[in-house]
């Protein structure tokens, strides 16, 4: 079993200038002895290869594998076709940057503000993650949206997407207890096809005693990715992401042994 942090969760010492990607990347290693990195690209400086390929370097030189990579300003869908144009174009990038890191799971968000879909939305959703999965199974990696917007916060707008596409290439980045509503029912549905976890601060703090059974019901519809901590507290990074890293290794640990 396999552990990450998101690197979200120091977004408030990067937003300060006290910590880059390469800070990270150290800090997975030597202070919180994890090897999978779950990088935020606000934390990307630069798409360039020259910059992709140092953080290349600082992942290989710490062992450290990318689980995931989440990537802001690539949504597949906006409402104004220019938009949606240069989108697909960072998403593109992204797909190469995928590859030159060797991610495991891709996350490319649906870019749906509202909980129903247009019927011209779901077409061009499903051309869009056709397209991207077929780049993904071929190197070697997953794609798909995280469980954070209005249209991905429907559990049935995900699975009639992953149904269309039918491929094991796409997945769904869960952010446990994060769904408005049905939110038993809701993990249960998109476990089978979930890509990648994420246990949040605030589900840990109101429902830590709940960990556990969440992971049970991933392990048991067949998730054998990596546990990952995202938090979204804003303060005393580096202590609270410490805390609650030993939560989710308690709640695997008794799970799965």
């Amino acid at each position: 079993m396999t552990f990450s942090i998101g690197s979200w969760s120091f977004h408030r010492l990067y937003e300060t200038g006290q910590m880059s990607v390469f800070g990270y990347i150290e800090s997975l290693s030597q202070r919180y002895r994890v090897t999978r990195a779950d990088i935020w690209n606000g934390m990307l400086v630069s798409t360039d290869d020259a910059y992709i390929d140092l953080v290349d370097q600082a992942l290989r030189r710490e062992e450290i594998e990318v689980a995931c990579l989440a990537v802001d300003h690539a949504d597949i869908w906006h409402e104004h076709p220019d938009k949606r144009a240069h989108q697909h174009q960072v998403a593109l990038r992204y797909l190469e940057i995928a590859r030159k890191l060797r991610v495991k799971t891709l996350r490319i968000d649906m870019g749906v503000m509202s909980p129903d879909m247009t019927d011209e939305q779901f077409t061009h959703l499903v051309d869009r993650y056709r397209q991207y999965t077929v780049v993904a199974h071929d190197w070697g990696f997953r794609i798909g949206p995280q469980t954070h917007q209005p249209g991905s916060l429907v559990a049935t707008n995900l699975t009639r997407l992953q149904q269309a596409l039918n491929t094991p290439a796409f997945g769904v980045l869960l952010d446990v207890g994060r769904w408005p509503h049905a939110a038993e029912e809701s993990d249960l549905e998109v476990a089978p096809y979930t890509m990648h976890v994420h246990f949040d601060r605030a589900f840990i703090d109101l429902f830590g005693d709940a960990l556990p059974r969440k992971v049970k019901l991933l392990q048991e519809a067949g998730y054998n990715g990596c546990w990952s901590l995202e938090s979204r507290a804003g303060e005393h990074e580096y202590l609270n992401v410490a805390q609650d890293l030993a939560a989710v290794r308690r709640a695997v640990s008794i799970v799965i042994g």
